[in-house]
């Protein structure tokens, strides 16, 4: 009986044994296919990275010329409409009819003010209590006409400034006329005034903003 359940032992131990041998070789393949799982996942994610476009690196000299250029550019445009209004501010230019002054005096009080800007248009007969600029010497002089005379084919207009006690000296003939009040602009004339005083300085303004902004874009 002691022979035989030492055998029995003895089988029970071999058994052990080579369960545990199963087992330790099972882990290690489990632990291999981890490992090549593994491998293919990272060599397939340096493929892919491989593939993707590198970002192409900016020239910096090429960078600094089109910051400049845009930057150039804009300045041109606002020296250029700035130059526009001026313009079209001093009198000398006709826009499909329109034109622009500067009131320079308080004749008009209270529609119109002193610095006000107006836009006039050409038209081919005035009316009673229209307000024209028409030609005065060599001055350009905006009031109210406040009555209408008719000589033949000519008319003529009595103007009156608003503000004014006394009526216009003299009468005003149709070919005097350069237009109908249409628009008052009240902060433009001040601008203007300012911009045609103050040019030279506009325009370094805004060399050194452009130089700023430049030299922000490229730091």
């Amino acid at each position: 009986m002691n022979i035989d359940n030492e055998k029995e032992n003895d089988n029970n131990t071999v058994n052990e044994v080579e369960s545990a041998e199963v087992k330790k070789v099972e882990k290690e393949v489990e632990e291999t296919a981890d490992k090549t799982a593994d491998t293919a996942e990272k060599s397939t994610e340096t493929t892919e990275q491989s593939k993707q476009p590198k970002p192409k690196k900016s020239n910096p000299i090429l960078k600094a010329i089109s910051i400049a250029t845009k930057t150039v550019l804009w300045a041109l445009i606002v020296i250029t409409l700035t130059l526009l209004l001026i313009t079209v501010a001093s009198r000398k230019t006709d826009i499909l009819g329109y034109r622009m002054y500067i009131i320079m005096s308080g004749s008009m009080e209270p529609t119109i003010h002193v610095k006000d800007a107006i836009i006039t248009k050409q038209i081919d007969e005035p009316q009673n209590g229209d307000i024209i600029a028409f030609e005065n010497g060599n001055m350009i002089t905006v009031h109210r006409i406040i009555k209408v005379y008719t000589e033949g084919d000519n008319r003529l207009y009595q103007t009156k400034g608003d503000n004014n006690n006394a009526d216009d000296p003299g009468l005003v003939q149709k070919t005097q006329v350069k237009g109908k009040v249409k628009y008052v602009l009240p902060f433009v004339g001040r601008t203007v005034l300012f911009l045609q005083s103050h040019f030279i300085v506009l325009i370094l303004a805004i060399g050194i903003i452009v130089i700023i902004i430049i030299a922000r874009r490229l730091i």
